[in-house]
């Protein structure tokens, strides 16, 4: 008897269960094919699956068919160990007229794949997690200052606690520099930002002055800081942001313009020069850096106490040029010729180079910098300088450097990863939508209205498992940079409109009001028309899922000077305030029970926040438990 059909099907026929089984079953009994068919079906099974005897007596004595989901195996093969799968099968009686069980029918799918691509998915979620959660820890901990702008308008995605002490800890994450620190514009710092992001080069600051607001009632403060602005790209390659990190060096920087100003009133104080040079030898030794001074030819005739210390060697033994004996060989040459440009040309000197450190036993990383000192008629008369050790900044810029190209291949490797089974589990989702398709239109035989019901279930569940994939889609692409935006002016008005319109049969089976909105006469956006009614959708769809029949649902528009606000409020039970800011973090959902039938991957609000922020806006929620909750998107205004 044959039996036509992709997938394993077998039959046990008559009193003594006799084998009738297709060609694709041949692949659950392995070795046991051939000798098995026409065999008693008992025999075969008690020796691949001993438990499936018993059912039978269950279902002749009225029980239930049996399904089994993700049932393991150890399939026996003609050569090598047995191959372990799995597989989702029924077992159903054939009754005839009278009701008796004259057979049994065994309907079996492979779901190896999909069983290991689900545990694979899972192990692979789990270690970008902890990947993501040790290099935020990181960060978060690291003395230097970081923090993480993106896009154009350098909006700050991330920002460890020495920034925000710096900053005075103001509330800066979601927001562009510009707001959020306006007094740095005026000072070029957002043009130097626009530069770095345009052209791909990295900038280096040494000891640059910057005023910060550092109160209350708009009290500035001069700081300086050596900091690197370093282009962040996206796993295309494409620039994407600017990555910030520096140190803040105001001690250091007041306390070398201390001593050079001493310095200066030593040289002018030319009657009592030996007194001003005690002075000036004291504090030389007293600053936590190394001082040198050296004539107009650039031999050192002196260097402090500590300086000659550091380097395990008498003072007159680092004078001249004998400080070149500490230099690293590999610096001799550029540290040298740049040495040689501020002789021939006066300008300020400025190297990093490497010195033996007596201490460590090493060389560590410097930065030497002197000043040219001159009489009245401009001729150099001196040169004064400082060596300050960067050993730590320099190897927190690798640590840097290093983790940030780490995390950046972390994250495509995770984006390309959920990119693929996400199209991998399309195929077989697709071929069970089409197969229940088939068997209810009656094309394998009639159909019974309680297998109906049962394949309306097959496609809600297959529907619901293609928007959880799709889900998984958007955030690998959003992940990876991979989503193209159009960003133009779009009518807020037609936009709500047309979500409404889409939710408008869900409203009505759900009996709840939808309340009449206010727009502004000028009411546009500059967005992605697409990605916008993609957000609203996902919100207005919260509020339904979470609203009981008889609740309200009002949207609201407002504009603002540079925005547009889109409001959804509901009447539903609400969000607790601590899950306010986990509910936009992907794989998280709230702990709400309304619709117990969902079981989402939680990364719509997510996906919805990430495409706002990518189009230069946000998305908020305010919410009180048993009151309701309010999703707000905001979006750049179009126009004046």
């Amino acid at each position: 008897m044959a039996l036509e059909c992709p997938f394993p099907i077998n039959m046990w026929c008559g009193p003594e269960l006799l084998l009738i089984y297709n060609d694709a079953y041949r692949e659950v009994l392995g070795t046991k094919h051939p000798a098995s068919l026409g065999r008693p079906g008992r025999e075969v099974w008690s020796e691949i699956w001993p438990e499936i005897s018993s059912m039978f007596d269950v279902i002749r004595g009225g029980g239930a068919p049996v399904y089994a989901e993700n049932a393991r195996f150890l399939m026996e093969r003609e050569s090598g160990p047995p191959r372990e799968a799995w597989f989702t099968f029924s077992l159903s009686p054939i009754r005839d007229e009278s009701g008796d069980v004259v057979a049994f029918l065994n309907v079996a799918a492979e779901t190896t794949t999909r069983v290991r691509a689900e545990r694979e998915t899972q192990e692979a979620r789990a270690a970008a997690e902890r990947a993501e959660g040790q290099l935020r820890e990181v960060f978060a901990q690291a003395p230097a200052f970081m923090a993480v702008l993106k896009g154009p308008r350098h909006v700050f995605e991330f920002a460890n606690e020495a920034y925000v002490h710096l900053v005075n800890h103001r509330d800066i994450i979601g927001k562009p520099i510009a707001a959020a620190l306006p007094e740095v514009v005026a000072q070029g710092f957002v043009d130097l930002l626009d530069r770095v992001l345009a052209s791909g080069q990295a900038h280096v600051g040494r000891a640059t002055p910057v005023m910060l607001e550092r109160g209350a009632a708009g009290e500035s403060s001069l700081r300086y800081l050596d900091f690197v602005y370093q282009p962040l790209t996206d796993a295309r390659g494409e620039r994407v942001g600017v990555v910030v990190h520096g140190a803040d060096v105001t001690d250091s920087v007041r306390a070398r313009h201390d001593v050079e100003r001493l310095w200066v009133e030593s040289e002018q104080a030319r009657a009592n020069v030996q007194a001003s040079e005690a002075r000036y030898r004291f504090l030389a030794n007293a600053i936590p850096v190394q001082v040198w001074t050296a004539t107009p030819d650039g031999k050192l005739d002196y260097v402090s106490d500590l300086t000659a210390k550091y380097f395990g060697k008498a003072p007159d033994q680092v004078t001249g040029e004998g400080w070149l004996g500490v230099l690293h060989p590999d610096d001799l040459a550029p540290t040298a010729g740049r040495w040689e440009q501020s002789l021939a040309s006066g300008a300020p000197y400025e190297v990093e180079f490497r010195l033996w450190s007596a201490a460590h036993a090493s060389y560590r990383w410097h930065l030497a910098r002197a000043t040219a000192q001159r009489d009245d008629h401009g001729a150099i008369i001196r040169w004064f300088g400082t060596n300050t050790e960067i050993e730590e900044q320099k190897r927190a810029e690798r640590d840097l450097q290093r983790l940030t190209v780490e995390a950046l291949e972390a994250n495509r490797a995770k984006g390309d990863f959920l990119a693929a089974m996400s199209h991998e589990l399309r195929t077989p989702l697709n071929a069970i939508g089409g197969y229940a398709q088939l068997i209810e239109m009656g094309l394998r035989g009639p159909v019974t209205e309680e297998q109906r019901v049962d394949l309306l279930k097959i496609q809600r569940s297959k529907n619901h498992l293609d928007g959880l994939v799709s889900d998984v889609l958007n955030f690998a692409k959003l992940g990876s940079g991979k989503i193209d935006f159009r960003v133009r002016p779009i009518s807020v008005r037609q936009t709500v409109d047309a979500v409404i319109e889409m939710v408008a049969p869900q409203l009505t089976q759900k009996a709840l009001r939808l309340e009449p909105y206010p727009t502004p006469n000028d009411g546009h956006i500059l967005a992605d028309a697409d990605r916008t009614r993609q957000i609203l959708l996902n919100l207005f769809a919260n509020a339904l899922k979470f609203t009981a029949p008889g609740g309200t649902i009002t949207p609201d528009v407002r504009a603002e000077s540079g925005l547009v606000r889109i409001s959804v409020r509901d009447t539903g039970i609400g969000i607790p305030t601590e899950q306010f800011e986990r509910i936009f973090e992907p794989f998280v959902q709230a702990r709400r029970s309304l619709d117990s039938t969902d079981h989402g991957f939680g990364l719509g609000l997510a996906i919805s926040r990430q495409l706002a922020r990518a189009m230069g806006g946000d998305l908020t929620v305010q919410s009180e438990v048993g009151l309701g909750s309010t999703f707000t998107l905001t979006l750049p205004r179009a126009g004046p």
